[in-house]
C-alpha cells in the first residue's frame, strides 16, 4: 500500500516541475478583463504584438498582468493570447505576478516595425516568469 501512496505521489507532483510548452491554439484574453482601449485597432504606423501564455503545470496559479510602456493592459491566464496594435518603436513589456505567484515580475524591451507582426511566449522555466521572442 506505501509503495501505491508514493507512486501516485511521484506522478502528480511531476506534473509540477517541467518547464511551460508552447500553446498550439491559444484563445484571445476575454476583452471584459482588459484594463485600457488603447491597442485593440490599428493604426498609422502601427504593428502587431502577440503575447501567446505556454501551456503546463509549471505557474498554473499565476495569472500575471501584462503592462506596456507602465500602462496596464490585461491578466493572461495559460493558452491565452494578447493580440496588441502598438506604434512602430521601442516598448517595455512588464508582466506582474498576482497574489497567488510567488514569482517576481518580468520585463523585456520589444522593437516594433510598422506593419510587421511580432511575437513572445509568455511563460515559466525553472520558477521564473519568462517572454521568449516566438518565431512562428
Amino acid at each position: 500500500m506505501k509503495i501505491l501512496v508514493v507512486f501516485f505521489a511521484v506522478a502528480i507532483l511531476s506534473g509540477c516541475v517541467g518547464n511551460t510548452v508552447p500553446t498550439l491554439n491559444p484563445i484571445p484574453v476575454q476583452e471584459s478583463l482588459w484594463k485600457t482601449e488603447n491597442y485593440r485597432a490599428p493604426g498609422e504606423n502601427t504593428g502587431v504584438l502577440i503575447i501567446n501564455r505556454d501551456s503546463g503545470m509549471r505557474g498554473s496559479a499565476c495569472i500575471p498582468l501584462i503592462t506596456l510602456n507602465r500602462e496596464q493592459i490585461a491578466p493572461i491566464n495559460i493558452g491565452e493570447m494578447l493580440v496588441l496594435h502598438i506604434a512602430e518603436g521601442p516598448h517595455l513589456l512588464r508582466a506582474y505576478p498576482n497574489r497567488n505567484c510567488g514569482a517576481s515580475p518580468v520585463e523585456t524591451s520589444v522593437e516594433i516595425k510598422a506593419g510587421q507582426t511580432t511575437n513572445y511566449r509568455f511563460g515559466f522555466y525553472d520558477r521564473t516568469m519568462v517572454f521568449t521572442p516566438a518565431g512562428y
